[in-house]
């Protein structure tokens, strides 16, 4: 009996033993994970999908794959990476942003993506002439300006499609000159009519080519400006109505939305990489320019000497400055962005928020794809105009 005892009380150190280098093993790699501020990152591949993972670069041609990571879970350090994802002959694009140590939005601060099946459709386009609309998948994305430590976080948003070139002028002349688009009351917010009630349009979809500035932003692939909010979201609904069929909802872009789709996968900070400068002029459409002989960018010109970003979205720093379903409201970690509250209904009083800098604007802060402004929903500029998203209906 007494060697009983001593053979069990031999098997309780051992254990104990063992317990304790499993503690600490799993603190030291803990430490590490602390010290390379590591997020565990974990994939759910629903569809069976051909995926490949990237570290994401400065800008397009500098992500680099990494041939070997676990999708039950591979600890990332701080970057932005990304998913390539190929089903079904056509490719999506999910972000996997990296900020700090457990910092993710999921369980024990993990981080994972679902890949879930390509929609059937894409939504209708008012011509064929109009690129199709391009698919933003659902998951999470880091919204928010990183030079502000407190702001960052992570919003989850359902899958949508985004419009890779703005609004254009013949599509808003469709909508003046269609008997239920512009004069059709039931298109309109109730402030919307009121304003409509006492003004008249100064879109540029009205302009003719006898007209000194047709050229500089009349022409019919160029993208409509001079449209405050009200004539923008009241095109919206023209358009479901229109187009929808039951079946798409078409509006603004949410803040979050836009934000999303205009840093791309690669998690980007401008249009097309991380940063930007003066010889780049061209590529983004920037820099105060008033007396240009063409001073808006239109969709012939643009996907013949632009470039899109890797989800196939088109000026999000430059061109127009945009308008967004959202109205002004500061947000950060603590106080997050939410996307499904009253800040992006119709009636919601407020100045709504503008994104994304224009052919007008002087200084690369505007292009900065954080950046926001407010105006009046009733003002109009030449540089201001609005791209659309399409929602399938529930």
């Amino acid at each position: 009996m007494k060697k009983l005892y001593a053979i069990s009380g031999v098997i309780v150190v051992v254990f104990a033993l063992s317990l304790a280098l499993v503690y600490r093993s799993k603190a030291r790699q803990d430490q590490l994970h602390y010290d390379r501020e590591e997020t565990q990152f974990f994939l759910t591949n629903l569809p069976g999908a051909n995926v490949t993972l990237y570290k994401a670069g400065s800008d397009l041609q500098s992500a680099v794959a990494i041939t070997e990571f676990n999708s039950e879970g591979t600890w990332l350090p701080r970057g932005n990476y990304f998913l390539k994802a190929d089903q079904a002959g056509k490719t999506s694009f999910y972000p996997i942003p990296i900020f700090s140590y457990r910092g993710g939005p999921d369980k024990e601060g993990a981080l994972t993506v679902t890949i879930r099946p390509l929609p059937a459709q894409s939504p209708p386009r008012l011509f064929a002439s109009l690129p199709e609309f391009v698919f933003i998948p659902s998951g999470h994305f880091l919204f928010g300006d990183h030079l502000r430590p407190s702001e960052p976080h992570y919003v989850w948003l359902t899958a949508y499609f985004i419009s890779p070139f703005e609004v254009t002028n013949a599509e808003f002349r469709e909508f003046m000159n269609d008997p239920a688009g512009y004069k059709n009351d039931a298109n309109w917010t109730e402030p919307g009519r009121q304003w409509k009630a006492r003004n008249r349009s100064h879109a540029t979809a009205l302009l003719d080519s006898a007209n000194a500035d047709f050229k500089r932003f009349g022409q019919s692939d160029q993208p409509v400006v001079q449209v405050n909010w009200f004539e923008a979201n009241a095109f919206c609904h023209w358009l479901t109505e229109k187009l929808g069929a039951g079946r798409w909802i078409f509006g603004l872009p949410s803040e979050a939305e836009w934000e999303k789709a205009a840093r791309g996968p690669d998690n980007f900070d401008y249009g097309l990489g991380m940063s930007i400068s003066d010889n780049q002029v061209k590529l983004y459409n920037w820099k105060k320019n008033p007396s240009a002989e063409v001073t808006v960018v239109g969709w012939e010109e643009t996907r013949r000497d632009y470039l899109p970003n890797r989800y196939g979205v088109y000026h999000m720093s430059g061109n127009v400055t945009e308008w967004t379903a959202s109205v002004y409201r500061t947000y950060n970690r603590q106080h997050p962005y939410i996307d499904d509250d009253d800040r992006n209904h119709d009636n919601t009083p407020g100045e709504r928020v503008l994104r994304g800098g224009s052919w007008y604007t002087a200084s690369i802060a505007v292009l900065y794809i954080p950046y926001r402004e407010n105006f009046k929903p009733e003002v109009e500029t030449p540089y201001l105009g609005f791209r659309v998203v399409a929602r399938p209906v529930p």
